[in-house]
């Protein structure tokens, strides 16, 4: 007789459903979650119900997602409340520096994107709020990676699949100098995008848990923009956290 399929435990169904829900920003409706994870459609929802009561996750119209009570590097998990925080830094900044500004926030090795304003040119940046990209390809993600565990780099990289994983020394050395400037630069002229970016994270007393990047069809001005960009972090890391961030270092 054929050997039964195994049947996932209580907390491997839990686990699939948390990372399912961490890995994709804004909420997922209940069925969603179930092409996701391949749980039953039942067990799905009893167990989404059962997740909802204690405060793991949240349910409102729209769905689900990461609940109040799930604390990601020391700050709520809850999108709306961090994009409300960020928005009028956001605005600003994309004024002062007549770019594209970027909100995003790193889950499971990508960067999605939460929020995006750039008026007239935002159309010359081809990226979208819920847009996903390896961190490593982002200088959002670099910079939230620059204040990321070793260990928990590699294993992040590695699950994304790129086709760099495994071969992580160059990034590190990378890493290195973004966490001494503050910030992380990519430029337009040797991406096939064309598209120059300067990021910085937002931080927390236990480390990243979102970034801004200002991004441009050609070049931008690291010394210009830079200082900017890093101060434009710190200044919602302080509403986040108060005046621990404002202790934290910034560009050079």
């Amino acid at each position: 007789m054929a050997e039964a399929t195994r049947r996932p435990g209580v907390l491997e169904r839990i686990t699939l459903i948390m990372d399912c829900l961490a890995e994709v920003p804004g909420r997922m409706l209940l069925e969603e979650v179930v092409e996701t994870t391949g749980l039953p459609k039942s067990t799905t929802h009893r167990m989404l119900v059962q997740l909802v009561e204690h405060g793991w996750v949240d349910h409102a119209h729209g769905g689900y997602t990461l609940g109040p009570r799930l604390v990601h590097r020391g700050a709520s998990t809850d999108l709306e409340e961090l994009r409300s925080h960020a928005s009028p830094v956001l605005n600003e900044l994309a004024s002062m520096t007549a770019s594209v500004a970027h909100l995003a926030v790193l889950r499971g090795g990508f960067v999605h994107y939460i929020d995006k304003i750039g008026g007239g040119v935002a159309a010359t940046v081809p990226s979208q709020i819920g847009t996903r990209i390896v961190a490593s390809e982002a200088a959002c993600g670099i910079a939230m990676l620059a204040w990321t565990d070793r260990d928990e780099i590699v294993s992040m990289l590695d699950h994304t699949g790129a086709p760099h994983a495994g071969a992580h020394e160059e990034l590190f050395i990378e890493l290195a100098e973004v966490r001494r400037r503050g910030i992380a630069h990519f430029d337009g002229g040797v991406r096939p995008s064309g598209v120059s970016s300067v990021g910085a994270a937002i931080r927390g007393p236990a480390g990243p848990v979102a970034a801004l990047s200002v991004a441009r069809r050609g070049t931008l001005s690291v010394r210009d923009v830079g200082p900017l960009v890093a101060a434009a972090a710190r200044r919602i890391g302080v509403t986040l956290f108060g005046e621990w961030q404002a202790r934290t270092p910034g560009a050079e």
